[in-house]
C-alpha cells in the first residue's frame, strides 16, 4: 500500500483547524468538535423566554393595579369616616343652637350679664378671688388617706 498524502488543513470557525475527513461524525450528522447547540438559543427557548417574561409583565401590571384599587378602597373608607364624624358634629351644632334658642338658656345668660328678674340682686365675684377647692365625686378622696398604725385599723374596722 502506498501513503497517502495528508489532508489539507481546513480552517474551523469554532477552534483549531481540522484535517478534512478526519473527524468523527455523530449520529445527527453534525460533526464532533462542531458548533454545539447549548451554545446558541433554539427558537422554542426563545419563544418560552418571551412568554415567561410578558407573563412577569402581566403579573406586575395587575399586581399594580390592585395595589391602587386597594389604596382606593382605603381612602374612600377614611373618607366615610371623616364624613359621619363632620355629620354627627353639624347634629351637635344644630341641638346646641335650638339649645340656645330656649327661654330657659336666654334667661340664664340674661342672669349672667346682671339682667335678671325684679327684685333679683346681681352677684358677680370681685377680681382675683381665689378659686374654691375641687368638690371631689362621692367615694373619692382627693387628700392621700393618713397614714395609721395596724392597732388604728383594727379600732377603726371593729368600732367603726
Amino acid at each position: 500500500m502506498t501513503a497517502q498524502p495528508p489532508a489539507p488543513a481546513v480552517p474551523s470557525p469554532d477552534g483549531p483547524p481540522r484535517r478534512k475527513g478526519s473527524g468523527h461524525r455523530w449520529p445527527s450528522g453534525a460533526p464532533r468538535g462542531g458548533p454545539s447547540r447549548t451554545g446558541r438559543l433554539s427558537r422554542r427557548s426563545l419563544v418560552l423566554s418571551g412568554a415567561l417574561l410578558a407573563v412577569v409583565w402581566l403579573v406586575l401590571v395587575f399586581g399594580s393595579a390592585l395595589a391602587d384599587v386597594d389604596a382606593a378602597h382605603r381612602r374612600a373608607e377614611q373618607t366615610r369616616d371623616d364624613n359621619a364624624a363632620l355629620q354627627e358634629r353639624l347634629e351637635q351644632g344644630r341641638a346646641e343652637i335650638e339649645l340656645m334658642q330656649t327661654d330657659e338658656f336666654l334667661r340664664q345668660q340674661a342672669r349672667a350679664y346682671g339682667m335678671g328678674e325684679r327684685g333679683e340682686r346681681a352677684f358677680a365675684l370681685e377680681a382675683g378671688t381665689p378659686l374654691m377647692e375641687p368638690i371631689p365625686p362621692l367615694g373619692i378622696s382627693l387628700k392621700p388617706p393618713a397614714a395609721r398604725s395596724p392597732l388604728e385599723e383594727w379600732f377603726l374596722l371593729l368600732f367603726g
